[in-house]
């Protein structure tokens, strides 16, 4: 393993990172990559193999609180030979390090074998799921009014931090920036400082637009909103990835989206801000959570 070296990313490192996303057929664009440097810029890395890049891996720490692992990418001339674990131990040293109690991930089937040894438990599981959006007649949900906003950023993260459990609101700050018109929220009727009921976020992916995070208090408001996000992205292919064993299942499939591939959330040491999964119908993405 002398020919593995492993050093911090910059941003002359973005093309590698979208050529092994496509070689591996994520959804991320070079603004993903961007905007996981821009939150944690010393906590993203990059493996070298004789000095040719074939490995990457980001982190990305919420409240110094809950840490995320993501974009674990090997080239594939470079698999089998250690490097993605490597990057992963790399990755939980650097943040245990730093003092981050909860390091938590999204796996695939695959990369359960690969967290499972390392001491990562189960949380609850995610399927990924996908349709081309389509309008389904009448889309008004009766007591939902449902806004198109870009000034509900507080309530957004006020409701966001219910959800997930701690403050990530780099994240929405940059999603609400980034992309004002693709966000969604209800609020109830009449009384407007009422916490929201509501809201959803997505934004544009190389191979889908990506929907979520995606949170309410009722299936009535998670389904206004979906409603809303559907019109608006009508005749493109749409992904989410919703909580399996919830409402939001139901939902997605009622309007159309079908199974893509499973996802395991999962955890390192303590778990004791694990939010409220009953208000998520989506999550943001495996990469940040």
């Amino acid at each position: 393993m002398s020919a593995l070296q492993l050093r911090q990313m910059t941003p002359a490192d973005i093309p590698f990172g979208m050529e092994l996303k496509t070689l591996a057929g994520w959804n991320q664009t070079e603004a993903d990559w961007r905007a996981l440097l821009g939150y944690t810029p010393e906590g993203c890395f990059v493996a070298e193999w004789e000095g040719r890049p074939v490995g990457t891996a980001t982190t990305t720490i919420h409240d110094g609180k809950v840490a995320w692992i993501g974009m674990v990418l090997v080239h594939p001339e470079f698999r089998r030979l250690g490097v993605g674990k490597s990057l992963l131990k790399h990755c939980i040293a650097w943040l245990q390090q730093r003092g981050v109690p909860c390091i938590k991930l999204d796996a695939t089937p695959a990369g359960k074998t690969v967290y499972v040894p390392l001491g990562f438990r189960d949380e609850y599981e995610l399927e990924r799921v996908e349709t081309v959006a389509r309008v389904n007649g009448e889309t008004r949900i009766a007591g939902c009014q449902v806004q198109a906003t870009e000034c509900d950023g507080e309530a957004i993260s006020a409701l966001d931090n219910e959800a997930f459990g701690v403050s990530r609101r780099l994240v929405l700050q940059r999603l609400l920036g980034e992309h004002p018109d693709l966000c969604w929220t209800v609020r109830p009727p009449s009384f407007v400082l009422r916490p929201l009921e509501g809201f959803l976020l997505a934004r544009p992916g190389a191979n889908a637009w990506h929907l979520g995070p995606w949170a309410a208090r009722s299936p009535e408001a998670a389904e206004a909103l979906l409603c809303a996000c559907l019109a608006r992205l009508a005749g493109q292919r749409i992904f989410a990835d919703v909580l399996v064993n919830h409402p939001a299942r139901q939902l997605v499939a009622r309007y159309g989206f079908a199974p893509q591939r499973p996802l395991t959330r999962m955890y390192l040491g303590c778990n004791d801000w694990c939010g409220d999964p009953a208000l998520t119908y989506a999550v943001a993405d495996p990469a940040k959570g």
